[in-house]
């Protein structure tokens, strides 16, 4: 098999699947993978797999591959412990470059440095090519942006006794959520995005922490590799408050139940955020089910929120009358995405939250996979 014809079938095994974003073939994508797989393991994945997210036993790896069973193990786990393969059990799997590949192989940041450095440039162009147009080529969106946890948690109370309309759903409140992770095991993760944007030579703006989460089943698998570190309940709410400080977005999968993880995220690393703030791709991401309102009598004018607000969705509106009355900070809520970090960061708690929609997600995530396949537009 030809070289070029080896990465050309990679390529198309990396698009196979359900609620997967396929790579184009392109000849950036053919750097991407030629510097994330070596030409052994791309013949191992071509081989031995036939479809992404399929568990297969090194038994079978091994027939179809001819390689010989303790040579085949040393390879494959060489492959899991840099972020190449997924395991569950006894069992391999690999993952479509999005979602699940990129964020494993950066999340684990353990291959040769000089090749994840390419790949991550590799990334990079990829996107400046559009490729982030393909986050929303299903009329299903896979992420929901999960409001900040205190201005929400405000309005649990009066949403219950007094606006049966419009009650708080556990899926809004990010407490609810993540307690109800199986099992209670949470484990902070370094974040993808901002490790491929760092190596490529655009670091994150607006922090060097790591804050993103993930739970259950998965917080086992990374703290098994070694990725991360564990948390109780309580440290992960502490945390998730500080990433709001930062001004960071909670984002998680599109369902109902809790999601094995939960991202923070900024609009200059964040492929889906800055999908959305420079392509005005609101199709990649459903927007929370509140929008912020600033109280008029409270607000002193400091633009804390224009400054940290990640969509850029609020602007000083500097006076035009006489006795100064529309001197004001306005909310564009054309481009505003329901985050309310501009409500947990106001110092004069000038600006609450309120519910205005009712989107429901779909219930799990088995059901997303039908549904993001069923509406998928190309």
């Amino acid at each position: 098999m030809k070289n070029s014809d080896l990465y050309e079938q990679l390529r198309m095994l990396l698009g196979t699947g359900d609620n997967v974003i396929g790579l184009p073939k392109h000849e950036i994508v053919d750097k991407l993978l030629r510097n994330m797989y070596t030409e052994e393991e791309a013949k191992i994945l071509v081989a031995a797999f036939d479809k992404c997210s399929t568990p297969v036993n090194i038994r079978n790896i091994s027939k179809l591959t001819e390689i010989p069973r303790e040579n085949l193990k040393e390879i494959l786990e060489d492959m899991y412990f840099k972020g190449k393969l997924f395991k569950l059990g006894p069992l391999y799997m690999v993952l479509p470059y999005l979602p699940g590949g990129f964020e494993v192989y950066f999340t684990t940041n353990r291959d040769d440095p000089e090749r994840i450095k390419k790949v991550a440039e590799a990334h990079l162009e990829l996107r400046k090519l559009g490729f982030s147009f393909e986050l929303s080529a299903s009329k299903y969106p896979v992420y929901r942006v999960i409001s900040s946890i205190a201005p929400t948690e405000k309005l649990i109370d009066v949403s219950n006794s007094i606006d049966v309309e419009h009650q708080i759903l556990p899926y809004e409140i990010l407490r609810e959520y993540l307690s109800k992770a199986t099992p209670n095991v949470y484990a902070v993760v370094p974040c993808s995005c901002r490790t491929a944007a760092k190596l490529a030579g655009e670091p994150c703006k607006q922090t060097d922490e790591n804050f993103c989460i993930t739970t259950g089943v998965l917080a086992k698998s990374v703290l098994e590799q070694n990725v991360g570190r564990e948390v109780s309940f309580d440290e992960l709410m502490v945390i998730m408050e500080k990433a709001e400080k930062h001004g960071l977005v909670h984002e998680s999968i599109n369902i109902q139940d809790t999601s094995m993880f939960v991202c923070n995220c900024c609009s200059c690393c964040c492929g889906f955020l800055r999908s959305v703030k420079d392509l005005n791709n609101y199709d990649s991401i459903i927007k929370s089910n509140f929008d912020p309102k600033i109280n008029r009598d409270l607000c002193t004018l400091c633009e804390t929120c224009m400054d940290i607000c990640p969509m850029d969705a609020i602007y000083h509106h500097w006076p035009h009358k006489e006795d100064l009355s529309d001197n004001m900070m306005i909310i564009r809520y054309d481009r505003c995405i329901g985050c309310g970090v501009c409500a947990s960061n106001c110092p004069s708690d000038a600006i609450q939250l309120e519910k205005v929609r009712d989107y429901i997600p779909i219930k799990s995530q088995n059901e997303l996979l039908v549904k993001r396949s069923e509406a998928k537009m190309h």
